[in-house]
């Protein structure tokens, strides 16, 4: 690690002294490139030009009847967030009819999704009010973010403000939870900071969802004009909780605990028409998983135990921008090593290994390692009102050898507040560990699984102005290889495998609408999905089990002197089946979801009371496993200045 970080650091430096020397910046010409968002910073998911970007600020964040990031991005058109478990205990974000592993999850700019499983991607150490903004990105290609962004990417900024702050909030609700957070933000001339702290715990709307998990992260920014942006990262979590039925009806007893620890390092630079930008990143995460939780259920004789498993994720990239009368051109590369311990997951080791947070008897018996190397060039095009790009990417994969890729994007903004996008780009995702070794009493992996494949084509549509905003996509994804479990009613257990060829064809409406005080804001968005492969008579987990109508109503709007209520109503149709728990063939049925908040707040103090489930539907997100219902939480926030003398 401590090799590859000083290569991508070497390079990067290199590229500084070479640039600088050559090409000094008071002899470069400048070229203004109206109206087009091309100079995209490091925590920037994509060129909002080109790409259809949701963007949702801290402040329209803070009035929706939601405590975590997982519960946010339910509303959004397109995204089917299946939850087991309550308050970011665990869930699965998929887009337009993808898998969980199909979605990439980033932190500032920085990718955290885990290799082993799509179940712990979301598994980072923030709380919501830390939030300065989440982008998504339905939709994506290699050339922006290499491998796993195969159906979409998710962007967290955590927020560096210029102000200093510091925030404290604490909520709790009728399932017992309390959650305490104490974060602050100070600034210099050059220097930001940022820290927070959490603690989440509760009883659990049903026996053995309860659950407990604690975060700590810290973030700092450096910017000069000679030494250019730096940026660092790090934070970690624990969390422990009780998975009732989570992967098998079978065993409602089932617990799991985790660790993670993340951490990054991020530099750019202009000299003059030239961009530099360069990073190294960690992520380390431990899981134990109990089939039958100690201390509460009996081991049957053929139990031999649980299951452990680290995995580390370390690599750098070094990307480099030149900026010309007619666009961008733009060329990068990334390592990324993925490694795994386990007692489960992968080739069996020579010596074993001691478990770390376990008894001395237990041990590693099982490793598997995989080197990514990545690269991209791109040419991006911006003439009048049109833009365009074009790319090439490619990936090496030590386990699966040589993959390419390319994109194409064609923009026409035929007014200043409206635009036409068409994109059409490949994408490629590797199995996962758990796909390729995973065994247990109930599924049985595929070490023979090939990584799977796509073409899309998508045409977007957006208009904002006098309040009122529209955007309107339409898609067609081919995708080949695609990895799912399936089993037959009748069989045991799970098996992975690839689907030869499953396309998904579908689209997304919103309208939405703002006019001062009374009515803060008020939209409406459909999001239809259709694949074109049927389970037929195998049960399908994940790829064929999905949602096919959702259909949201968001309500904002004040009612007298700082009092304010939103509330959103959802309909969700998913296709597909499942066995409930006497082995009888289910299929899923439409729910309507009514949540609300009502609050009263100033510059300083948010008091809110809010509800979720307020119907009391009874539902499933994955079936069999029961979800919460109706729940009343309340909350306060309060922000505080500090003096800002001579932070400028």
């Amino acid at each position: 690690m401590k090799k590859l970080v000083c290569f991508i650091l070497g390079i990067s430096a290199f590229a500084v002294t070479v640039a600088t020397a050559q090409m000094p910046s008071d002899t470069i010409p400048m070229h203004q490139l109206d109206e087009v968002n091309v100079v995209a910073t490091g925590s920037q998911v994509a060129s909002d030009a080109l790409y259809t970007i949701i963007s949702l600020s801290a402040a329209e964040i803070a009035t929706l009847p939601v405590q975590t990031v997982n519960e946010l991005l339910d509303y959004l058109p397109g995204v089917d967030v299946r939850t087991r478990g309550a308050n970011g205990v665990q869930a699965d974000i998929s887009m337009r009819g993808g898998t969980f592993d199909e979605v990439l999850i980033l932190l500032n700019g920085v990718n955290t999704t885990d290799p082993q499983t799509g179940h712990a991607s979301l598994d980072i150490p923030i709380e919501l009010n830390m939030v300065e903004r989440i982008e998504v990105l339905k939709g994506t290609s290699m050339n922006l973010f290499g491998l796993s962004a195969f159906s979409g990417a998710i962007n967290i900024i955590t927020n560096t403000t210029d102000k200093r702050l510091v925030k404290a909030a604490v909520t709790g609700d009728t399932y017992g939870s309390f959650a305490p957070n104490l974060g602050f933000n100070y600034s210099t001339r050059k220097w930001r900071f940022m820290a927070s702290a959490s603690y989440n715990q509760s009883n659990g709307y049903i026996k053995n969802t309860d659950y407990k998990y604690g975060n700590l992260f810290f973030q700092s920014g450096y910017r000069d004009s000679l030494l250019g942006n730096w940026d660092f990262q790090i934070g970690g979590q624990l969390k422990q909780f009780g998975a009732n039925s989570f992967y098998s009806l079978k065993f409602p007893d089932q617990f799991e605990a985790t660790k993670t620890l993340i951490a990054a390092l991020r530099w750019n630079k202009h000299l003059g028409a030239f961009g530099l930008e360069a990073s190294a990143f960690y992520r380390t995460h431990y899981d134990r998983f109990e089939l039958f939780r100690e201390n509460v259920a009996a081991f049957p004789s053929w139990y031999t135990g649980h299951n452990y498993h680290v995995t580390d994720v370390a690599g750098g990239n070094v990307k480099g921008a030149w900026y010309s009368r007619i666009g961008k051109l733009a060329v990068g590369v990334e390592l990324r090593n993925e490694h795994i311990f386990s007692n489960v997951l992968g080739d069996s080791l020579k010596t074993p290994r001691q478990v770390p947070f376990a008894p001395d008897s237990i041990q590693f018996i099982f490793a598997k390692n995989r080197l990514n190397i990545n690269y991209f060039a791109e040419q991006s095009f911006f003439v009048g009102n049109f833009s365009a790009s074009i790319g090439f990417s490619g990936n090496y994969n030590t386990l699966f050898r040589h993959n390419f890729a390319f994109v194409a994007n064609v923009g026409y903004a035929f007014t200043k507040n409206g635009s036409l996008c068409l994109n059409v780009n490949r994408a490629l995702r590797l199995p996962t560990f758990t796909d390729l070794y995973y065994k247990s009493a109930t599924q049985i992996a595929n070490p023979e699984l090939m990584p799977e494949e796509s073409l899309t084509t998508e045409i977007s549509l957006r208009w904002a102005d006098y309040g009122l905003r529209t955007t309107f996509n339409v898609y067609y994804r081919m995708g080949q290889n695609i990895i799912d479990w399936v089993k037959t009613p009748e069989a045991e257990k799970w098996q992975s495998v690839n689907h030869t060829r499953i396309d998904a064809v579908g689209g997304e409406a919103e309208i939405g609408y703002r006019y001062g005080y009374w009515l803060k804001n008020i939209a409406v968005s459909y999001a239809y999905c259709h694949l074109n492969k049927n389970a037929g008579e195998l049960m399908s987990k994940y790829a064929l089990d999905y949602l096919k109508h959702k259909l949201t109503f968001n309500l904002e709007h004040g009612i007298y002197k700082g009092f304010g209520a939103s509330w959103q109503l959802m309909y969700q149709n998913r296709t597909g089946n499942y066995l409930d728990i006497n082995g009888a063939t289910m299929a899923y049925t439409p729910v309507w979801l009514f949540d609300g908040r009502i609050y009263w707040k100033n510059p300083t103090i948010n008091v809110f009371v809010e509800g979720s489930n307020l119907l009391g539907t009874h539902y499933y997100d994955y079936g069999g496993i029961e979800q919460p219902g109706r729940c009343i939480k309340a909350g306060i926030c309060v922000n505080l200045k500090l003096n800002e003398k001579n932070s400028k």
